[in-house]
């Protein structure tokens, strides 16, 4: 309690910007430990810097702790995790230090004491020192390098798939090409256009008009030696084009792109030939022609052009509402346009504005000029003087003429060509892919749904409680966590996919729970940027590096081994109740007895339809299986008790108790009652019996 005691003493706590006004006002060195609430204020230093104000600064020397996050004079310091010392001097700033080093911290203080009264530069408190804007500019150097990075690696990812889905569309469908028709070609000249493809032997085999973007051709010409000028790309954006999708003879054996192109001459030359009768050349036209299309383009500011000879020059300068935005008649402007002398022009329309405020007719204000003229004369002035200074004050000012520059434009012909012929197979195969991705569907896969660039970012992983928490709201840019052994990609072993197992697992200090995070907004980022990381990749490029370390695709989460487990559990057979070799035996008899009973007309009770159907399951399972008899059992026997013997085994003759026991029925049948089937009767469904227990 003493320690912080002291601190309290030693240092003021400042948190509002009357605080930080006020504490401005103090003599001498202020020396400010400004901190966000996040990180908190570096108190480590504190014994450090209780001993060089007791050594050598006194009372020119006050040290607060300042925080960022209430104070608007220090906004810039809000989200910085990197201890930051700001030294002031009569409210105006003169050093800054960052970094946590103690000695260095101290000597800056020792120097900044003995310049305390002497001339130096002084910076605002909300100004940027030259270490903050050479930290700055590092900073913007190091994104604008990672962005580069991240667009080369982007740029090379996708031309390596492009490669791969050309090639694969290459190997299948190597005598196929796409011609590329100009807007002035529409679905009317069909015909014209497919009679010179027949003399070839090319086939159409689809055609398509289709609404094309500028992003189409960038996929397109990723590698094409001959791409369409981009002026031309620009107009055609938003069009409607026809292509055509061609197959090549079977006997011609060159290259695609060769094919095409004398395809495409013929559809563009002139066509001579000689009138039988007159002996005369005929010239046709070219069956498609390639159109001009005029734009206009504006000048940038310092950019030369002039207009054609026959546009007539203006007569005058130009006015404010009619100015041209040509060089020469903005070379001219300012001479017109210019102010007349001070007490010429303007001292003549103000006199003759006075009069008319006086009141005075028209040909009174007609005097004046005469009154001018004769100023050498003894008349009494003062007075006219004084209308004319009365004049000038009730007088309206002039308007001011705002002039508007009229923007200048320059007229530009961008010639469209009526087909273009791409130089080589695998533009064409491109154009496959992106224009005719219904010919690929039976070799080419579909796209996959491209992973949307991220990072990884580590924390402390006592802080998992906030931060799953922010990760449950923000979970969509949140696709993977884990606890691991370290934040270092390389080193870093997987502890736990879950704070559920990881609650139940030893637990270490230097434990890490790390995060893949989507930089797809910055919001999520600066979530959990407020908590503290203990890394965070540098840019996406890295963090897809590390991201493929700490989650390879192996990885599983919690959710998934969840989803898997319940899958195999559905498929798993349910166990079915084993029943004994007793049960079995007693089924198969009461069926039997139930049949036999059925035949004879008798009345039986009947077995329930779920024992009849399990009964009937039982025997059918055990078809062709041989069951031993249980342990310490009696061997199988039949309806009547008897052994039933192995299969291939002949039955024994029936005993003398068995003669007895037929006796036994017959005099039952004579005296009248209801007996059981006669004996040989039952005998008679005996096989039946033995059969299915054989068979068990």
């Amino acid at each position: 309690m003493a320690k912080k005691g002291g601190v309290q003493q030693l240092q003021a706590d400042i948190q509002t910007d009357e605080d930080f006004e006020k504490f401005l006002e103090r003599p001498g060195l202020l020396v400010l430990d400004i901190y966000s609430e996040w990180c908190g204020p570096c108190l480590g230093m504190v014994g450090s810097l209780r001993k060089i104000k007791l050594e050598i600064g006194g009372d020119n020397l006050h040290l607060g702790i300042c925080k960022a996050d209430t104070i608007s004079y220090l906004k810039r310091f809000c989200k910085k995790s990197e201890p930051t010392w700001m030294f002031v001097t009569k409210g105006k700033s003169t050093n800054l230090l960052f970094g946590s080093n103690t000695p260095k911290l101290m000597k800056l203080i020792a120097q900044e004491l003995e310049l305390l009264n002497k001339p130096r530069t002084f910076y605002e408190i909300t100004e940027l020192q030259p270490e903050e804007e050479r930290r700055r500019k590092i900073k913007l150097d190091a994104e604008m390098e990672a962005v580069n990075k991240e667009k080369a690696a982007k740029k090379k990812k996708r031309h390596d798939y492009l490669n791969s889905m050309t090639d694969t569309i290459i190997e299948n469908i190597p005598d196929m090409g796409v011609t590329v028709f100009g807007p002035q070609v529409n679905r009317d000249m069909y015909k014209k256009i497919l009679e010179p493809a027949e003399n070839m032997k090319l086939q159409c085999k689809d055609r398509r008009v289709i609404s094309v973007a500028r992003a189409d051709f960038d996929i397109v010409n990723y590698a094409c030696p001959n791409p369409l000028p981009e002026d031309v790309l620009e107009q055609l954006d938003q069009k409607d084009l026809m292509m055509c999708f061609w197959k090549m003879p079977e006997d011609d054996r060159r290259p695609i792109p060769e094919v095409l192109n004398k395809y495409a001459h013929e559809l563009t030359k002139e066509r001579h030939e000689v009138d039988d009768l007159t002996e005369e050349e005929i010239v046709h036209p070219p069956i498609i022609v390639p159109m001009d299309l005029t734009i206009e383009i504006e000048l940038q500011e310092g950019e030369e052009w002039e207009e054609d000879e026959t546009e007539p020059e203006p007569a005058s300068a130009p006015t404010a509402s009619n100015k041209k935005g040509h060089k020469k008649e903005e070379q001219s402007a300012p001479a017109v346009a210019a102010e007349p002398a001070e007490g010429e022009e303007d001292e003549a329309e103000e006199g003759s504005e006075g009069d008319e405020g006086e009141g005075g007719e028209a040909g009174e204000g007609s005097e004046m000029p005469e009154l001018q003229l004769d100023l050498d004369l003894d008349l009494d002035l003062d007075f006219d003087l004084g209308e004319n200074e009365e004049g000038e004050t009730e007088a309206e000012p002039e308007p001011e003429v705002e002039i508007v520059v009229k923007k200048r434009y320059r007229k530009k012909i961008i010639r469209v060509p009526p087909i273009w012929v791409a130089a080589n197979a695998r533009t064409h195969a491109a154009l496959i892919y992106v224009f005719f991705r219904q010919q690929t569907s039976g070799f080419l896969p579909p796209d996959p749904v491209p992973e949307p660039p991220h990072i990884i970012m580590a924390f402390d992983a006592y802080k998992k409680r906030d931060l799953l928490s922010v990760m449950e709201r923000l979970k969509d840019d949140v696709p993977r966590y884990g606890f691991f052994s370290s934040d270092e990609a390389d080193e870093a072993k997987l502890i736990a996919n879950s704070a559920t197992k990881y609650a139940t697992m030893p637990q270490n200090p230097a434990d890490k729970i790390v995060f893949k995070v989507n930089k797809q907004t910055s919001h999520t980022m600066l979530s959990l940027a407020t908590y503290g990381p203990s890394y965070v990749s540098a840019d996406a490029v890295i963090g897809q590096q590390e991201a493929l370390k700490f989650f390879p695709e192996t990885y599983k989460t919690a959710e998934q081994e969840a989803i898997e487990a319940a899958e195999k559990e559905a498929l798993k057979p349910k166990k079915k109740k084993k029943r004994s070799q007793h049960d079995l035996k007693a089924e198969a008899t009461e069926a039997a007895v139930t049949t036999s009973g059925e035949e004879s007309g008798e009345s039986r009770p009947t077995t329930a339809p779920e024992e009849q159907g399990e009964a009937q399951e039982a025997a059918e399972g055990a078809e062709g299986e041989e069951v031993p008899p249980e342990e310490g059992g009696a061997p199988p026997t039949d309806a009547e008790g008897a052994p039933t013997p192995a299969p291939g085994e002949e039955l024994a003759p029936p005993t003398e108790v068995n003669a007895a026991a037929e006796d036994g029925v017959a005099d039952v049948e004579e005296a009248g009652d209801n007996p059981p089937p006669p004996a040989p009767e039952a005998n008679a469904e005996a096989p039946a019996v033995e059969a299915i227990l054989a068979a068990e």
